[in-house]
């Protein structure tokens, strides 16, 4: 998935079964209310075009997948959830065969397409629906780059004009809840692609029904429907339990993972146990593009967790410490490493910036790294030589690169190499903003143009939301932009495709960045086992993009996050969406606060 970020603030925050009718856990779960945010107003509800954190964290409430992640462990280890156990796979590891649950149903609150609300099972057709969408040239999704290639007959399939009345030979159903994949080449990650947003099963019902309007009304099997009355589309977005969700239960104490029992504690863990899922009935995922509002919900109790604004962090942590004012609050501080990268793209389609590599490298040089680690990020952050983060295969810990510091002298010599001394006959280059609200994001714009402006290079900014930017970028019509990407899957793959060339927009590759070496080394690598080998050909990889200079590298960031009293069983999840199944609240402390 397409993962894309908005770089707002100094921190990015980032199966088992829903409570049974009548239960009294399930009474309990009726009085509570979760408070989650957003920092961007969300793109329509289609999974095929699912490229943006935000629109996946909540619609990953409403629909299920294939497999999702233990929500305990420490590592990211994929566990069953419309998959009824982990795939069968040939000895030549290119033919998996998948067999599902058969008494997973949607739901559809305004029981239109399903008079009853609850519709039918979701079955192997639904499967086969989603990867044959992501393929569809019609669709124009963001997530074909996670299968072209590697599906038998798939791509011939899209080339021959997607005819969804004919069968693919590499991914069909073989039965109503049987699923066979056939490979054209190894895959290593391919499971992990059937724990994304992006394959989640669509009804056709659905389609036929609504039309062109079907991604404004989303139907899931998941543990949570998406509440039309109460949700107010840029505001809030509510969830209720869905009452047909297949009851699951919280996962045994025996899967945590170290880090996941110190954090929630060993009492906890047992105290939860097997309790049925969801603890919450109701989810609003409120949509707060300012940080400042972010915070003052955070600390009227509003939200039940927040990250730190950057205006806010210094008088809330003092040597990594929460202050003595927020501790006597109960709340606490929970801080995580992330898989991601942030950084600003230049557009390799542009006559004038993709041309000219002493032009991108100037600009580069031009930029003040460390000044920006500091004043948008307080030094919590590590600054980025690649775009490959720090605990996956390919991270060179070694590698410094020679265009990711701040030097004013040599990006104004490379800068008259490039043939524009001081910028003579350069034109005014349009920087492309995806929020006008945010305080932050201002303040990273004019940084970044203040700082051109040391070398005589004009820029100037262009007003827009985030579903505009989105779409400016898929039209390769944003000459620069600024994003951040979270990793889809554990994997430093996940993170060099967004420089491999047939990733170009509407693809992942923001930057349209298109360099042969490179995606022969992408490609050879793809392909391979993890092993020393690949992180070799991997590092190198990313080490070409670098000194290529397509982004101007920005920083890996930690999660800081803090958390109320009342929130009992939250752990980190950078990786993954509908986790809000899992978190419980005291109500009663709440209020009492």
């Amino acid at each position: 998935m397409k993962k894309l970020i908005l770089v707002l603030s100094i921190i990015c925050l980032s199966a088992a079964f829903t409570f049974a009718e009548g239960s009294a856990e399930g009474a309990a779960a009726m009085d509570k209310q979760l408070n989650r945010y957003v920092i961007a107003k969300l793109q329509p509800f289609d999974p095929a075009d699912m490229t943006d954190l935000y629109t996946s964290q909540v619609y990953g409430d409403i629909g299920e997948a294939l497999y999702a992640y233990n929500y305990l462990a420490d590592t990211y280890v994929l566990k069953p959830e419309v998959a009824k156990s982990m795939p069968k796979v040939s000895a030549d590891g290119l033919t998996y065969t998948i067999e599902m649950h058969n008494d997973i149903y949607y739901y559809d609150p305004l029981m239109e397409v399903f008079p009853k609300g609850k519709g039918r099972n979701v079955m192997a057709k639904d499967f086969v629906l989603s990867v044959k969408r992501l393929a569809d040239p019609d669709t124009e999704s963001g997530g074909w780059w996670l299968y072209e290639g590697y599906i038998k007959g798939l791509d011939d399939w899209a080339a021959a004009g997607a005819d969804y009345s004919k069968e693919v030979e590499g991914f069909k159903a073989i039965g109503d809840y049987t699923i066979q994949l056939t490979l054209t080449k190894p895959y290593p990650q391919i499971l992990y692609t059937f724990a994304m947003p992006f394959t989640y099963p669509v009804p056709q019902e659905l389609i036929d029904y609504y039309g062109d309007e079907w991604k404004n009304y989303p139907i899931g099997s998941g543990a949570y429907y998406y509440d039309h009355a109460e949700s107010i589309p840029g505001t809030k977005h509510v969830l209720r339990a869905n009452p047909y969700w297949k009851a699951m239960k919280f996962p045994a104490a025996s899967t945590a993972g170290p880090a996941t029992t110190a954090k929630l504690g060993s009492a906890v863990l047992k105290e939860y146990e097997g309790k049925e899922l969801p603890f919450c009935n109701t989810v609003v995922w409120n949509v707060i593009e300012e940080s400042s509002v972010q915070w003052l919900k955070f600390l009227n109790g509003e939200l039940d967790y927040s990250s730190i604004p950057k205006d806010n962090f210094d008088s809330t942590v003092i040597q990594n410490e929460l202050t003595p004012a927020m501790t006597a609050k109960g709340i606490t501080l929970d801080v995580n490493p992330t898989l991601d990268v942030t950084y600003h793209f230049f557009n390799m389609d542009h006559p004038i910036l993709g041309q000219n590599t002493k032009l991108r490298q100037a600009m580069s040089m031009a930029y003040d790294h460390e000044k920006a680690l500091e004043i948008f990020y307080n030094n919590t952050a590590t600054n980025a030589q690649t775009l490959i983060p720090p605990g996956l295969g390919g991270y060179d810990p070694n590698y410094k690169n020679p265009y990711a510091t701040y030097n004013l002298a040599k990006a104004k010599q490379l800068l008259a190499e490039a043939g524009y001394p001081d910028g003579k006959g350069l034109p005014t280059f349009k920087y492309q903003m995806y929020s006008t609200s945010s305080t932050t994001h201002r303040q990273m714009v004019e940084f970044y143009i203040e700082n051109m402006s040391k070398i005589g290079i004009k820029v100037e900014a262009v007003a827009g939301d985030w579903p505009t930017f989105l779409e400016r970028i898929d039209n390769h019509e944003v000459e620069l932009g600024g994003v951040a990407w979270g990793a889809d899957y554990p994997d430093a793959q996940n993170f060099l495709q967004l420089n491999y060339g047939p990733n170009a927009a509407p693809g992942p590759n923001s930057a349209n960045y298109d360099n042969p070496k490179f995606n022969e080394l992408y490609e050879k690598g793809a392909y391979m086992q993890q092993s020393p080998e690949r992180d070799k050909l991997y590092a190198e990889a990313a080490q070409i993009a670098a000194e290529d200079v397509c982004w101007i590298m920005g920083v890996h960031r930690l999660s800081y996050a803090l958390e109320h009293p009342w929130l009992k069983t939250r752990v980190f999840r950078d990786i993954g969406a509908g986790y809000s199944k899992y978190l419980d609240i005291d109500a009663e402390m709440r209020d009492a606060k």
